[in-house]
């Protein structure tokens, strides 16, 4: 443990303090350390030090032997309350109107000791959340996780834009970027997916889109373009219905873009029974068009990849 912190904190000074212990006796630790395993650890210069080769595997094996050490602590913490094992899952506002009841709702059918708590916030603080150990498991778009973390290729979501049923822009079939360009643009707040993507196919057009408003409410956008006093992108997912009740325009881009959805958990959480048997559902979950944009009968394909950066 305090090896790991050190590693972590980059700083003997630092992991003492965590630790509550003296800087000195961070120091003898990591010498003993070495010395029981005869190799080299931290090589030290100046008040600095640097990982070795060999320290960096003592460090992933620490990690592991800690993770497992608190996986057990939980259990039987569990088992001495007689509590059912809780997944923590976070994911977007919107999916969690949209998608989530959908899933959730089947999964506790058919897992009914697992508990389910489920937070929402952008893409980027939701892979933020994983690391600082807030939830077990996500399901965001359009992520470049670090290598510390297993992403499971979920959907993939088509953005379209969205006007008011007067504007200007909603008899046309398709539109173009440069198209939306000289219209006020309301836009998702940072952090979001869908503004990354969005503001990038706009980059690489040359384009700069007149941004009006930036908020992190789908539901506000959605009124503030009925109103005409905007137009965005979305998801369609977002506005299935709103077009049929005449309240907006869905309109298909010249220049298709879409979110790719995925899983997310820490790969030394891979063997965690919730987690696994929350994929190992969603591998199995019939589908319909309101939970993952497919025909009905149709089955969610998740394929394990390791994305790092």
């Amino acid at each position: 443990m305090v090896f790991s912190q050190v590693v972590k904190c980059k700083s003997f000074s630092r992991a003492a303090s965590l630790l509550f212990m003296t800087q000195p006796g961070v120091s003898r630790h990591i010498a003993q350390l070495e010395a029981q395993t005869g190799v080299t650890l931290l090589r030290r210069d100046r008040g600095r030090f640097e990982v070795t080769k060999e320290g960096k595997e003592v460090y992933r094996y620490a990690e592991r032997i800690e993770k497992t050490a608190r996986d057990l602590e939980d259990k039987l913490r569990a088992a001495r309350n007689g509590a059912m094992p809780l997944l923590r899952l976070g994911t977007t506002i919107s999916y969690a109107k949209k998608i989530m009841p959908y899933i959730l709702g089947g999964f506790q059918k058919s897992n009914p000791g697992v508990r389910i708590k489920l937070n929402t916030a952008s893409s980027n603080e939701m892979e933020k959340t994983l690391l600082t150990g807030q939830n077990d498991l996500v399901i965001v778009a359009n992520q470049r996780p670090s290598n510390k973390i297993q992403s499971i290729p979920f959907v993939r979501e088509e953005l379209v834009l969205i006007t008011s049923k007067e504007h200007p822009l909603s008899a046309k079939g398709v539109v173009s970027l440069s198209d939306i360009s000289p219209y006020p643009f309301a836009i998702r707040e940072d952090g979001s997916a869908t503004r990354e993507l969005v503001l990038d196919a706009f980059s690489k057009k040359n384009i700069s889109p007149s941004v009006f408003v930036e908020v992190n409410s789908t539901e506000f956008i959605k009124e503030w373009v009925a109103q005409d006093k905007a137009v965005s992108i979305i998801i369609r997912r977002a506005v299935e219905g709103d077009e049929a009740d005449g309240s907006l325009a869905v309109l298909s881009l010249a220049e298709p873009l879409y979110l790719e959805v995925s899983v997310l958990f820490l790969k030394s959480n891979k063997h965690n029974s919730s987690i696994q048997k929350f994929v190992s559902y969603l591998h199995e979950v019939p589908t319909c068009e309101a939970a993952a944009g497919a025909a009905p009968g149709d089955t969610v394909e998740l394929r394990e990849t390791s994305k790092q950066v």
